[in-house]
């Protein structure tokens, strides 16, 4: 089955830490790594997925060498739901909030 993107998907390992949307049972974010990322969401390895439909915030570091003009690091922050659940991971679709800061930055917002 051919794949029928709109947007170009990057392999890209960067750290990725989920929080579940509106649950105070999970409080704690989850540290997991991406394996593929687009401007329309991200693929994320996991042993333990979460259920399809989620809501979730996900907020990424990107540190690559094209971007010591911000400091050498970013913030990606994101919010969306989980689209697939397999045993290696889980898709997330990004909602239309999701921005980039520069790292130093991050912590102010």
């Amino acid at each position: 089955m051919a794949e029928n993107r709109s947007v170009e998907r990057f392999e890209l390992g960067l750290e990725a830490f989920v929080s579940v949307s509106n649950d105070s049972d999970r409080p704690d974010a989850l540290a997991l790594q991406t394996r593929d990322i687009s401007s329309n969401g991200a693929y994320l390895l996991t042993e333990t997925p979460l259920p399809v439909g989620t809501k979730v915030k996900v907020d990424m570091i990107l540190s690559l060498e094209e971007l010591k003009k911000l400091g050498g690091r970013a913030l990606i922050k994101a919010s969306g739901e989980v689209l697939r659940a397999e045993s290696s991971g889980m898709a997330i679709s990004f909602d239309r909030n999701s921005r980039i800061i520069p790292f130093s930055s991050a912590t102010e917002t």
